[in-house]
């Protein structure tokens, strides 16, 4: 299956340039200034981890903001366009083989849910937001009767097939709750996908895969130091990428290999350095 995901590597201090811009964090819920990187990932149930590829988000453009009252910089191309070009290589030229494609809430727009159904022909798991509208059978779709998700009585680890509103074809939709650690207040997750045919145990084993890219962004950060590039050049900058990306999956060969995770690899490697250093000094320190 493919995942995507896009990974925000922060760069505060360094100068803006077309790859080095303000972006929104969905983590910290304000615009912060880095690099955007929207990942393709590959994983299947033998739980292997690979990127396909990946796309610097870049901003050449100049607009006028009139919140900000300045110009900013803006993208020739959304996310979503990058997207689908992106899924169209890799699956018409690249000929990728796989069944579902994965990915979070911002990226599950129907325009890129009618895509990937009849352009791809493939299926997907995401999430969805509670305040998209959906109806509950043929004819009240057909009368644009449409409700909230939110609105849905549903219990939490049941599923039902509903119509989302601008989708022609029938969804499968799944109602999870978890609880918050801190008060223990209901966490909701909706979750729909094209395959109507999977219970509510293989949708939610499906989806969990979608785990694996964030393993990909914590070891890229932690691992590889995507994020701590001292160039201010963007072609040096997209060089560290690319070898970042490179060393990545040297690292998955080498978990397959030894049966070690990437941060196992990482200190045994450190380890086995230091000690060649430390007896290169004992040879200098006697001669």
């Amino acid at each position: 299956m493919i995942i995507i995901d896009d990974m925000l590597m922060h760069k505060p201090w360094t100068n803006i340039n077309d790859i080095v811009c303000w972006h929104y964090d969905h983590v910290s819920q304000r615009m912060e200034k880095g690099i955007l990187m929207l990942n393709f990932h590959y994983t299947d149930a033998s739980g292997i981890s690979i990127p396909l590829g990946y796309e610097i988000i870049t901003k050449t453009e100049e607009i006028w903001n009139e919140e900000y009252q300045k110009h900013v910089k803006k993208s020739l191309y959304t996310k979503n366009e990058i997207m689908q070009d992106k899924l169209n290589i890799l699956y018409y030229h690249n000929e990728v083989k796989f069944k579902y494609i994965l990915f979070d809430k911002w990226f599950a727009s129907t325009k890129n849910l009618v895509f990937i159904e009849e352009e791809l022909k493939k299926k997907f798991v995401c999430p969805i937001k509670s305040n998209r509208k959906v109806a509950f059978t043929l004819e009240e779709r057909n009368n644009g009767k449409y409700v909230n998700i939110s609105s849905i009585d549903i219990e939490g680890g049941s599923s039902r097939l509903v119509y989302l509103e601008g989708y022609k074809k029938p969804l499968r939709l799944i109602k999870q709750v978890v609880k918050n650690g801190d008060d223990g207040e209901s966490i909701y997750l909706y979750l729909v996908t094209n395959d109507i045919d999977l219970s509510f145990n293989e949708v939610l084993k499906i989806y969990k895969r979608r785990w694996k890219v964030e393993e990909y962004h914590k070891s890229l950060k932690q691992n590889l130091k995507i994020e701590h590039s001292p160039t201010k050049v963007e072609t040096s900058q997209r060089n560290h990428i690319h070898l970042a990306v490179r060393g990545f999956i040297k690292l998955e060969k080498l978990r397959l290999n030894y049966k070690m995770n990437h941060f196992a690899i990482k200190e045994k490697i450190y380890l086995e350095a230091l000690k060649v250093a430390y007896a290169k000094v004992g040879e200098l320190m006697v001669a």
